[in-house]
């Protein structure tokens, strides 16, 4: 949980927060500071020597405080209206919502007081709540403002946040100016975005690739997404390599991503030979993939039932699905529903509800049910 790691890094570096690294076992710093640890004579001795900030902070972590003696610390931290770090900590205490009521905005504003006071981790963490919105408004511009601050420090997680930031925004070249200026410390994360901006550029394309392969062997879920897309149709100047796609799509669906089950069931209809001529399995993969917000799986298992090549024909389930897929807005589900209802296939045939979903599909840019309904008029 961030609250202990913050805590720790504090008492650990004596309020000093321009270290990149935080501490490795967050159990372990909890059991340093445990009641019988701070009991020993050892400890005690440490603990004397801490800071009144630290002190506060061993209070306010320890689970044996009260709660009207952990306030009483808090109320402390706040009166320190001078000290960075101590602003940093009430910050990271309204953000978290564990020991005082959650408050976004209120952690929102003292991160940016203490980021004002040239406090880097405050500055890192502002930047995040202006990234998502949290506590305020977006404000993409001022959170570059503070990244690039930290960034010209050589504050990894920044340089991370900051090339984040300039790939959700589709400037691909400001990523790359970011990110690649040393490949030895890219964790799988800003290999991703390093990737995936040379990908949209077009540029150094096998660095790319390369480093997908090595971001989806840390087990970057969109690294296996995107190298199932590239093996599975020979994108830059790849082979198409149908297993390797699979065996991509396959783990980038591990977590039942939406999108990555959809390539997948896709990619296993084409070739039935990759999941045993088993159709069920596409079509449960297609289900948790519409099920998990993906619209276009409610289309696919819709003509699987209409057509009736993979599994019996069952109109009652096609219509099901289209009516599914229309209501996400697909013209081509609209159209085809209306195909059913003027034909009768498996339903009473209808003029009244084929012309509404034409109409539908017609007002959702279906040039097609466009060009039949001006020809009934």
């Amino acid at each position: 949980m961030k609250r202990l790691i913050l805590s720790s890094l504090i008492i650990l570096t004596s309020c000093s927060t321009e270290k990149n690294e935080l501490p490795e076992s967050i159990d372990h710093q909890k059991e340093n500071y445990n009641s019988s640890s701070i009991s020993s004579n050892e400890n005690k001795n440490e603990t004397e020597n801490l800071s009144p900030l630290s002190k506060s902070i061993l209070i306010i972590e320890n689970e044996a405080t009260t709660a009207q003696d952990r306030q009483q610390q808090i109320d402390k931290i706040s009166a320190i209206s001078n000290n960075p770090d101590a602003i940093f900590y009430l910050a990271a205490l309204y953000e978290e919502g564990v020991l005082v009521p959650i408050s976004e905005t209120k952690a929102r504003q003292l991160y940016k007081q203490a980021a004002n006071m040239d406090h880097s981790l405050s500055r890192y963490y502002y930047a995040l709540m202006l990234i998502d919105g949290r506590g305020g408004n977006v404000n993409y511009t001022d959170a570059e403002s503070h990244l690039l601050v930290n960034h010209s420090k050589n504050h990894v997680p920044s340089s991370y946040s900051l090339g984040y930031l300039y790939f959700i925004q589709k400037k691909h070249d400001a990523v790359i100016k970011t990110l690649e200026k040393d490949n030895n410390q890219h964790n799988e994360y800003s290999s991703y975005l390093l990737a995936v901006s040379y990908l949209e550029l077009n540029e150094k394309t096998t660095t790319a690739i390369d480093l997908l392969q090595r971001s989806a062997k840390k087990g970057h879920q969109y690294s296996h997404l995107v190298l199932g897309d590239i093996y599975r149709n020979g994108l830059y100047q790849t082979q198409v390599n149908t297993q390797k796609s699979f065996t991509h799509l396959h783990a980038a669906a591990a977590d039942n991503h939406p999108k990555a089950l959809y390539d997948l069931a896709t990619l296993s209809i084409e070739h039935l030979e990759l999941i045993d001529n088993d159709i069920n399995i596409a079509i449960n993969q297609l289900k948790t993939s519409d099920k998990n917000g993906y619209p276009e799986a409610s289309f696919e298992l819709a003509k699987i039932y209409d057509q009736g090549d993979l599994i019996t024909q069952d109109y009652k389930k096609a219509i099901y699905w289209y009516e599914k897929s229309a209501s996400h807005g697909n013209n081509r589900a609209m159209y085809n529903l209306a195909s059913i209802y003027i034909n009768g296939d498996g339903v009473e045939s209808s003029i009244e509800k084929a012309k509404y979903w034409l109409t539908e599909s017609a007002k959702n840019g279906n040039n097609r049910a466009k060009s039949i309904l001006d020809k009934t008029d």
